[in-house]
């Protein structure tokens, strides 16, 4: 039976170590090579050509999502595994969407490591269950939240967030200057925020940008 290949990319951070540690307990497993650096993650990925490649994001959240676009980008058969230190709805959502299938922290046990592994290999996305509730109940947060928009206002945000003024959006939206006037006092008040940069932030905490 052909061994579950699996690369490492990850930082300075020695719990890494454990994780390493653990693969190399696994019969099922085998660790084919494992890089500090995303520079040379390509090439190193495309000679060992493994299965699964874990990435420890907990340093540079926003860089490991990129890693994995570019890692399915390059490699759209690979799995893609991250362990990270943030546990909130928003960020395991922002990974799941570039692309990741499983989502761990650094103080996984050994038992669930290799059951997620098992279960991205069978095509699943596998969250860890300490996280799973703080999952749920920040989707349902986000969706409430969300849902408090009506789907022309979700719009003018993203013109908003492009620059455009409320005259340039009207044009655009065959609506009048003043109806997207209206618009934006109804996005101010359910959403709470107090200024553009506040706004911007919503935004994107709720991937609306």
């Amino acid at each position: 039976m052909e061994k579950i290949k699996v690369f490492l990319v990850y930082g300075y951070d020695t719990l890494m170590n454990r994780i390493e540690a653990l693969l190399n307990e696994t019969e099922s497993v085998v660790l084919v090579g494992k890089t500090n650096t995303a520079e040379f993650a390509e090439l190193l990925i495309r000679s060992k050509n493994p299965h699964i490649v874990m990435i420890d994001v907990s340093a540079e959240e926003q860089l490991g999502a990129a890693l994995t676009k570019q890692i399915k980008s390059w490699f759209p058969e690979v799995k893609v595994m991250v362990f990270s230190k943030l546990d909130d709805f928003i960020h395991i959502s922002a990974m799941v969407k570039s692309g990741v299938t499983g989502y761990l922290l650094k103080n996984v046990k050994s038992h669930e490591l290799h059951k997620a592994i098992d279960k991205v290999m069978c095509g699943e996305t596998y969250i860890q269950n300490a996280i799973t509730a703080k999952v749920i109940n920040g989707k349902e947060k986000h969706t409430d939240e969300v849902n408090i928009l009506s789907p022309r206002e979700v719009e003018i945000i993203r013109l908003i967030a492009k620059e455009y003024t409320s005259a340039a959006i009207g044009k655009m939206l065959f609506i009048s200057e003043h109806t997207v006037e209206t618009h934006r006092k109804n996005i101010w008040r359910k959403t709470g925020v107090k200024s553009i940069i506040g706004l911007l932030n919503f935004a994107y905490e709720h991937q609306l940008i």
